[in-house]
């Protein structure tokens, strides 16, 4: 009778494994190296392996360290539902790895009125308490991420025309927030007041300055370290915060035969600042303008063509009766990505009507991200060019 011999178990003693992970474990630039590598959400889950890690994950200088490693790019974008359901909000996954929306509504701290977004900014969100006048709302600074906020000081009770957020990951951990205000000098006159994550309180600055009444102070994008103000009818602005200065900001040539700037989009990704400006509502093409480093003006970096778009989403086409009352396009340009510094190509991400549809600035291949309003489906939101509260969502670990 043969018998078979039983195969070879090779076990690895826990003694013999512990002790090859120790050296790693002991050489904290070695652990750090493999830590920034990691995705934010590992890192969360590892903050409670012990003291030490929590710290080193905690540590102001990891985060940052980690996004220069990994710049920065949007996984995803809450879109605010419309009113009655207005403090609730829709998230649209862009990653290729999705994950579960961050929020359906924001509850970290009691609002009797609930909580609104006010702005997003590489990673973090401007909040208010959504009730009363702006100078009486209570202000937050929010990390979805993280689950973590700060409540900012109280402002002085006197008008309030916007408040900004401003917070660049790859150069500091530290962010501002600049409210402008209106001064008692003069009718549309205005100062700024500062508040900085590092020095605290809310300080004055830049002195009384004069600005049209038109001007969209709240809604304010940061880029390059300045905050800047569109106006659809006077010039525009931007305040440098290095400087703490405010200086005139260069715009495209209004078209001859208008009397006010069409502004469709105005945001900053990857490190870049966009504009789009509209002024043949039946068109499917436009100019994705880029502005230069030094805000001496700007450029064509793309051209959008959605013609073969409107083939899959004929819904886009204006009819005839719409052009003739005055009706623009179906759909609303709500984000602009910028995969230019991680090596992926570029993209505007549309809104028709319940439909959210990535469309690849270069190469003109589009696809649906969300189809329909049945399960999973976003609320319908102002189908309007230009007029859809969308903010993006980045990943990050800074502390606020």
């Amino acid at each position: 009778m043969l018998c078979s011999k039983s195969p070879k178990v090779h076990r690895t003693s826990t003694a013999a494994t512990t002790a090859a992970v120790e050296p790693v474990l002991n050489n904290e630039d070695l652990l750090l190296e493999i830590l920034i590598r990691l995705p934010i959400r590992s890192l969360l889950t590892f903050k409670s392996v012990s003291k030490r890690w929590l710290a080193l994950i905690s540590n102001p200088s990891f985060s940052r360290r980690r996004s220069i490693s990994n710049p920065p790019i949007p996984s995803g974008i809450f879109l605010a539902r419309p009113y009655p359901d207005s403090l609730a909000f829709d998230f649209v996954n862009l990653s290729a790895n999705p994950s579960r929306a961050p929020f359906e509504s924001l509850n970290f701290t009691d609002q009797e009125y609930g909580i609104v977004i006010n702005q997003s900014c590489n990673g973090l969100l401007l909040c208010s308490s959504s009730y009363g006048n702006e100078s009486k709302r209570d202000y937050y600074v929010h990390n979805p991420t993280t689950k973590h906020f700060t409540t900012l000081p109280k402002l002085q009770a006197r008008k309030i025309f916007g408040l900004n957020l401003a917070f660049d990951p790859l150069r500091s951990s530290d962010y501002k927030v600049i409210c402008v205000r209106n001064s008692d000098s003069f009718k549309n006159n205005y100062e700024i007041e500062i508040y900085s994550s590092r020095s605290g309180p809310w300080r004055p600055c830049q002195g009384v300055f004069s600005a049209p009444s038109s001007m969209r102070f709240d809604s304010g994008v940061y880029w390059n370290s300045a905050v800047h103000w569109i106006d659809a009818w006077e010039n525009c602005l931007y305040f440098d915060l290095r400087e703490e200065k405010l200086h005139e900001l260069p715009m495209p040539r209004v078209p001859e035969g208008w009397e006010e700037r069409r502004v469709e989009y105005f945001g900053s990704c990857g490190g870049n600042l966009h504009l789009i400006e509209n002024y043949e509502p039946q068109d499917l093409v436009f100019n994705v303008y880029e502005m230069k480093d030094d805000h001496s003006g700007w450029f064509v970096k793309y051209r959008v063509d959605l013609r073969c778009v409107s083939v899959a989403f004929p819904e886009i086409v204006p009819s005839e009766e719409n052009l003739e009352f005055g009706f623009i396009p179906k759909f609303s340009v709500i984000a602009i990505v910028d995969g230019t510094e991680v090596g992926e190509e570029s993209y505007v991400v549309l809104q028709i009507f319940e439909k959210i549809v990535r469309v690849n600035v270069e190469s003109g291949r589009f696809e649906s991200l969300v189809e329909s309003d049945n399960g999973g489906g976003i609320s319908q939101v102002n189908g309007f060019f230009g007029q859809v509260e969308a903010y993006l969502y980045i990943e990050s670990l800074v502390c606020v």
